[in-house]
């Protein structure tokens, strides 16, 4: 994604980020920078600049806890939605600079028959070493981001659940 530079008034800042053959998201080698530079050198005006920076990787978590029809499985619809969700945060559906739709998380859990309502919906970061797992180095304070129940990235910043499977976590309970 391009943004202006803030050393430069005639420069962009161009970031970019890169997947790991496991679909993480990590910072991009050296020479890529370096080759999309010269690439890119050879369209530009002479007055310009592109600054060629890594994106911010900021890994959050998911909890939620929603209220079920008593009638039905609270696991079986837990590991559903659990799915759905994971499918949402695929990585290869995020963009650098595309927040978090707060609503579009509650509508892809309202989507399974069952949900009486949403009780809680919390996003945090996670960053560093946690439980032998690691994470991007970038600490980012959610609440300061959100607006309007939309979370946004910092400029030249990409959003991953980097381990879907312990980062998204629900409970269910009925309303009995």
């Amino acid at each position: 994604m391009l943004f202006r530079s803030p050393n430069n008034p005639l420069a962009s800042r161009l970031h970019i980020v890169s997947r790991s053959s496991n679909n993480e998201l990590i910072n991009s080698p050296d020479s890529l920078k370096l080759n999309l530079k010269r690439y890119l050198n050879s369209y530009r005006m002479i007055s310009d600049a592109v600054d060629i920076v890594d994106a911010s990787i900021i890994n959050l978590e998911l909890f939620f806890q929603i209220v079920v029809d008593p009638s039905l499985n609270k696991n079986i619809l837990i590991q559903n939605i659990l799915s759905d969700l994971i499918s949402q945060f695929d990585v290869t559906k995020f963009h650098i600079g595309q927040p978090i739709i707060i609503s579009d998380v509650v509508s892809t859990i309202f989507s399974r028959p069952g949900v009486i309502a949403v009780d809680t919906i919390k996003f945090n970061n996670i960053y560093g070493t946690v439980k032998n797992k690691q994470y991007s180095s970038t600490s980012f304070n959610v609440q300061n981001y959100t607006k309007n129940q939309i979370i946004f990235p910092p400029e030249g910043g990409i959003f991953e659940i980097k381990y879907p499977d312990i980062n998204i976590v629900g409970r269910a309970v009925s309303n009995v």
